[in-house]
């Protein structure tokens, strides 16, 4: 315990990464449980390598001296993140385009997708050799090197994702659930759609930036599925799903500090902790109750 509270200072040598990483273990989860409720968990697979194939490409033009916004190491992640959102946006508009049509089987085109992203992503970095070492620092999931503007630029986008997800979350559930339900109410399904996917991108592309495809399908999914069967309502599975995924992100850190392991993967094992812990609580639950 004193190890985490002596973490938890200011003067903490690693503070941007434990805070950066407890931020997106807070907010990509509010995001995630959108995934859940619409049968999309498969999105939270292929969209942060879509967003990795963006980087990735970013990367490539660089190799081929291409540097529009770049020189600085700054003005390249600005780079990185604007490639990255363009990718990550106009693959959702074409997996939101398919889904309304209902043609094809969804699990074939995002599987397709994924594995088409993953083939770019290393095709793209093959042309620059600094690239492959930046992509594979991104799939390891470090967030250690953030630099101070950076470190404050995500969480004030975090904040306002989260600010987003709370202050619209009856138009965003009513999209969801009932769309002719939110056109009888006065909503437009069609902008209120646009608006969650913007923020399903904007947090997809900025996490994966941040601390790489796997931590980010691991928030998205792994705390919302750990927070649903003690939900009672979308309010309470949101904050459920908020609080493990920032606990996750904190006891992960914790781990990885105190046994040099890899930042990433044991964020997301410690996510996966929970998941476990509730299926078993919820099953005895269920027990007791018979």
């Amino acid at each position: 315990m004193s190890q985490i509270l002596a973490m938890l200072k200011p003067d903490f040598l690693l503070h941007h990464a434990l805070f950066g990483s407890v931020a997106m273990g807070l907010v990509c989860p509010l995001v995630g449980v959108y995934f859940v409720l619409r049968r999309l968990v498969f999105w939270g697979v292929a969209l942060p390598q879509v967003s990795a194939a963006g980087i990735a490409f970013a990367f490539m033009l660089q190799g081929f001296g291409l540097n529009v916004l770049a020189g600085s190491e700054s003005q390249e992640r600005h780079l990185a993140i604007l490639a990255s959102m363009a990718f990550t946006g106009v693959s959702i508009l074409f997996l939101a385009v398919l889904e309304r049509r209902g043609k094809g089987v969804s699990e074939g085109r995002i599987g397709a997708l994924y594995a088409l992203a993953w083939a770019a992503s290393i095709l793209f970095v093959s042309w620059n050799a600094a690239g492959e070492t930046e992509m594979l620092g991104l799939l390891k999931g470090e967030l250690v090197a953030i630099s101070e503007t950076d470190f404050h630029a995500m969480l004030d986008v975090f904040m306002i994702i989260a600010a987003c997800m709370f202050l619209f979350q009856r138009e965003f559930l009513l999209v969801s659930y009932d769309r002719d339900m939110a056109v009888t109410l006065g909503r437009s399904a069609l902008i209120w759609d646009a608006a969650l996917y913007l923020i399903v991108g904007l947090t997809v592309s900025l996490g994966v930036m941040t601390v790489g495809p796997l931590v980010i399908f691991g928030f998205l999914v792994v705390p919302p599925m750990a927070a649903l069967p003690w939900a009672r309502g979308m309010t309470s599975f949101s904050v459920i799903a908020s609080l493990c995924g920032g606990a996750s992100a904190l006891l992960g850190f914790y781990a990885s500090y105190v046994y040099d392991l890899p930042l990433g993967p044991t964020v997301v094992c410690a996510a996966a902790v929970f998941l476990v812990l509730s299926w078993i609580l919820r099953a005895a639950k269920d027990w007791c109750q018979t």
